[in-house]
Formats: C-alpha cells, structure tokens, sequence
C-alpha cells in the first residue's frame, strides 16, 4: 500500500520512502488542515490521505516557484499529509489565493509540533538525574577540619583535591544507589568497622543478593565501592572505598553532619560541598 500523489506523472520526482516516512511520523494519522479529523489510514490499513506540495511540483499547478528545483520540490519541507477532500481544495488553480504557501507552511509546522512536543515529552522522561544537581567545591575545608579535629587538613592542597575527586565520582552516581551508600555507611559508623558482611548486610537491609550484587556494582563501577572476599571460610564483605589521602568521604560526610547538624542529603543529593568550608 502507499500514499496517492497530487497528479502524479513521470515528469516529477516522487517523493523518496525516507522522506514519506517523516512526513508520515508526525500526522498522528489525522489531515494536517486545521480542526480537519479526518483519518489518513482507517481501520482496516486503507490508505485515505494524500501527499500534497505546497508548491506545485510542475508549471501550471497551485504555487508554483519557478526558482525551486525538483529536488526542493519533493523535500518534505515542501510535503504534507491532508486528507483527499483538502487535497483537491488546495490543489486547485482557482482557489490558489486562499491558500498561500506562507499559509500551508504554519498549517503544517503547528500540526505536525503538536506531535513532535508529545514525542519531546515522551523523551524528556529519560533525563539524567544525576546531572540536575551542579556540586558545590570546597576550597579550603575549614568548617571541615573543625569537624573533624584535623587542623591539618585546612588548606591542603592533597586533602581538597581528595574530596574534588569524590565529588566528581558521586555526581556520576545514580540517586538510589547514593542513597544506599549512605545507609552502609550510617551502620559502618555505628558498628565501628569499615566493612560489612554481605550476610550482614542482606539482613540489616532486607535485600537479596542479586539486588545487592547490582547495586555495589554500580559503586565499584563508579570507583566508590565494592564487594571483596573475607579472610574466613566462604565470606564476602562489601566495603565504601576511601579517598585519596584520606579517609572514607562517606562517614567523613556523616561525621561533619553530627557535629555540624547539617542534613547528609545537602551532600549526596545536591552535592553541596561547600559546606565543608563553613
């Protein structure tokens, strides 16, 4: 089955399957002329509409430009879809006035934007969590190094750049899975250990180990995390990797936030490091 072509003849340049194929995205099977619902294709697969030219594809046809070329006239720019009883009222010597070029561009640039918004929706669904927050550096770590007790740490150069380089890994980080690094480090700092049995875990956090394998994959994937073989008979522990010349970010974060009252979150979800600075 194809679409009838407005006075098709050998002389023109049928339009090509690619360009039918755009033409064809953006109907919404309905005729491109305002509040005109009638099908392009009806139920049973019948083909209805018709490919019109806003400018004529030949001499003597509705708008013809004798400054276009063949290939301009069968671009899809110059194509729309309109049902038949549109398509014989615009390709119509007579009523030619009525119907200006200028004219059948809007008519076919506002029908076909009110499905290209829809598909623009439809992909604005998949936007990238990770980049809606832009992080906060820290540039010398005061209110940090007070925290902390670690007058050493004000000001050093080694000490920022660890923390820069966290904050660049976890911006990266999907929301849930910051969300369940935190959570393992909040039971690290209140065990005193810095790593977990993954028995330990799956039953402190009621997750599966397929579950649990996926999520510390995502970690060590971003270099944050991992989970590594124990020193007994058949064990594994998952463990939050330490900075660069540093300690571990994620209890440093929890242990700021305790002594300062501050929210962790401000840390893993708006990546606010400048509170380090005070």
């Amino acid at each position: 089955m194809g679409f009838f072509f407005d006075d098709l003849q050998m002389a023109r340049l049928p339009p090509t399957p690619s360009t039918i194929k755009k033409l064809f995205a953006y109907t919404g099977n309905q005729c491109a002329m305002p509040n005109c619902t009638e099908l392009l294709v009806d139920p049973s697969g019948t083909m209805l509409g018709k490919i019109a030219h806003i400018c004529a594809a030949e001499p003597g046809g509705a708008r013809y430009e004798t400054t276009m070329t063949d290939e301009d006239r069968r671009a899809e720019a110059n194509l729309f879809i309109i049902c038949s009883k549109h398509h014989d009222i615009i390709d119509d010597k007579k009523n030619e006035p009525g119907w200006p070029p200028d004219l059948l561009r809007q008519h076919k640039r506002d029908h076909e934007n009110r499905f290209k918004k829809a598909e623009r929706q439809l992909i604005d669904q998949f936007v990238d969590s990770t980049q809606i927050a832009q992080p906060t550096y820290p540039k010398h770590l005061k209110a940090l190094a007070a925290a902390l007790q670690w007058d050493s740490m004000y000001k050093d150069p080694k000490q920022i750049k660890g923390i820069h380089a966290f904050i660049d890994k976890l911006r990266e980080v999907p929301r849930s899975e910051r969300e369940f690094a935190l959570s393992l480090a909040e039971r690290m700092k209140r065990r005193g250990v810095d790593v977990l049995p993954t028995d330990d875990v799956q039953g402190a956090f009621n997750i599966g180990a397929e579950a649990l394998k996926r999520r510390m994959g995502i970690l060590d994937h971003h270099g944050l995390g991992s989970i590594d073989e124990g020193t007994g008979y058949r064990t594994w522990n998952v463990s939050l990797w330490s900075r660069k010349d540093g300690d571990n970010p994620w209890i440093e974060i929890l242990l700021f936030c305790e002594a300062t009252n501050a929210d962790p979150r401000e840390f893993i979800h708006d990546l606010n490091f400048g509170l380090y600075d005070g």
